[in-house]
């Protein structure tokens, strides 16, 4: 098996457990875990592809909130309960690790880089939740309404 694959399915069960952790039930913990697992392939995926991170994250961050908010509607439940578990495994902790021990080590500049990539990447994930959250409501509700004035 592929570490890919390997990745991809430690990211269902990540998002599974995060769900569960936080006493999600039913439909809505594994509606959660396909999403982190969804969301980590996909950004395989963009990165495979394009070969930067900061566009992966932020791609990736579109999708998780368009298939948060739908998920929440359908099973009528918070967009929160849906999306934070499926944006878990992106959360950049490694490079944030990685951070800290160039900083205990007193390697200020691998420090450097490698705190300002976190804080990209962590940027890159807020933007792109930002973006489908604040265009979401307005696109919904116009789209009703079309919906309900050009049906014939």
């Amino acid at each position: 098996m592929s570490q890919d694959m390997i990745a991809v399915i430690a990211s269902f069960f990540g998002s599974l457990g995060f769900a569960a952790m936080y006493n999600t039930r039913g439909k809505r913990l594994l509606v959660s875990a396909f999403g982190g697992a969804a969301a980590w392939g996909l950004y395989l995926v963009i990165y495979a592809r394009t070969g930067s991170d900061y566009l992966g994250y932020f791609l990736v961050a579109v999708f998780a909130t368009f298939y948060g908010e739908i998920w929440a509607r359908i099973l009528k439940t918070p967009v929160t309960t849906v999306l934070i578990p499926t944006v878990v495994p992106l959360i950049p902790g490694g490079t944030l690790y990685y951070a800290m021990d160039h900083l205990l080590h007193r390697r200020y500049e691998d420090f450097a880089h490698s705190g300002f990539n976190a804080l990209g990447l962590a940027v890159s994930l807020a933007a792109g939740i930002m973006v489908v959250t604040s265009l979401y409501s307005p696109i919904y509700r116009l789209i009703r309404r079309c919906g309900r004035k050009c049906a014939p």
